[in-house]
């Protein structure tokens, strides 16, 4: 029995930067028998001149990137995919809701047997987006009704999808390395003090610097990784010695600092949005064996036994610090966690289709 080449579309130009679910769904597939040829697409980058498709091999996976105005019509960069990547007969997986997921659709539907809509949030939600709601909205209902399907990478992005399926996410890929036990203590976190509190992720938005600033005045350190710290969480960082703004890591960077800390923390601030999602970061916290509290956050069900959820900052601060003196995860749910991996995601997607 044959199986199906797969078009994996991304809203963003971001591949091979963030471990974005899409990235990680597509490297599970090239790995799978569940699936055949792989390509992965990002949009077109705004660029003066003709437009330009470029093509490279990373692992197996054929990663279509392109720079200038597409052109329309004719389907042309969807035809050059199929082409240059050898693919027959694909199924388009369109992760996301914004309005270059549409154009994704457009152009790469006419040359797929089946189209399907993989949700994460509804991004029209988002506060920032204010300005484009009423667009975005009609985008997401235009994505949902054009598509054959449609499948959640988390509850709240679906939920008033009826025919929709949830799916979850999984844990980063180097979580199933032998070795990552192992990984030493990084060099600018072994003088931090313990218990440590960490964060990995945005910290330009959604982010509750209040519940951080009132942790730390319990005497946790708290341990913040990532991109675009807002000037509060700068000044914040700058005047608490509780707090340690450690910058940006790549995903697998950040392994052992999660392995090397007590307690995964995620305050979100309250609002919509954020609620339509589930943090993908939780699940890398299990894998590492870090038990989790998050504020004004969902998240998956899978993760029930191993975080606890909080809807103020009072309750935030207290579970963080009680979850503090428990210890870790237990190796049984250590190994539970590593089971809900990306490759089990992937192939729930394809036996879908």
């Amino acid at each position: 029995m044959s199986v199906p080449d797969v078009i994996i579309g991304w809203l963003q130009n971001d591949y091979g930067k963030l471990g974005r679910a899409g990235e990680a769904i597509a490297h599970s597939l090239v790995r799978s028998s569940a699936a055949g040829r792989v390509a992965y697409v990002e949009p077109f980058l705004p660029a003066s001149g003709e437009p330009q498709l470029g093509a490279r091999d990373d692992r197996g996976l054929f990663v279509f990137s392109g720079s200038g105005t597409p052109p329309t019509g004719r389907h042309e960069v969807a035809s050059g995919v199929v082409q240059l990547a050898k693919l027959n007969d694909p199924i388009l997986l369109n992760f996301g809701v914004a309005e270059a997921n549409w154009w994704l659709h457009y152009e790469f539907a006419p040359v797929c047997s089946r189209t399907v809509l993989v949700a994460y949030d509804k991004l029209a939600e988002w506060d920032v987006m204010a300005p484009r709601k009423a667009v975005l909205e009609h985008v997401r209902a235009r994505l949902i009704a054009s598509s054959d399907m449609v499948v959640g990478l988390s509850q709240g992005s679906i939920g008033d999808v009826p025919d929709a399926t949830y799916v979850g996410h999984g844990v980063d890929h180097h979580w199933h390395d032998p070795a990552i036990d192992s990984l030493p203590e990084p060099p600018d976190l072994a003088p931090i003090p313990r218990p440590r509190a960490i964060y990995v992720g945005a910290l330009s938005m959604r982010f509750e610097v209040e519940a951080v600033r009132e942790l730390a005045a319990t005497g946790i350190e708290v341990v913040l990784i990532g991109m675009g710290p807002t000037p509060q969480l700068l000044e914040l960082a700058a005047t608490n010695r509780h707090v340690h703004l450690l910058g940006e890591r790549r995903p697998e960077e950040t392994a052992a600092y999660l392995l090397h800390c007590d307690v995964g923390i995620v305050p979100h601030t309250d609002e919509p949005f954020t609620y339509s999602m589930e943090p993908h970061k939780a699940y890398n916290y299990a894998a590492a064996g870090l038990p989790t509290v998050t504020l004004h956050t969902a998240h998956a069900p899978a993760l029930d036994s191993f975080l606890q959820t909080t809807d103020n900052r009072a309750a935030f601060v207290e579970a963080v610090r009680d979850t503090s003196r428990r210890g870790r995860l237990s190796e049984e749910q250590i190994a539970s966690a590593r089971f809900l991996s990306w490759d089990r995601v992937a192939e729930r997607m394809l036996t879908l289709t």
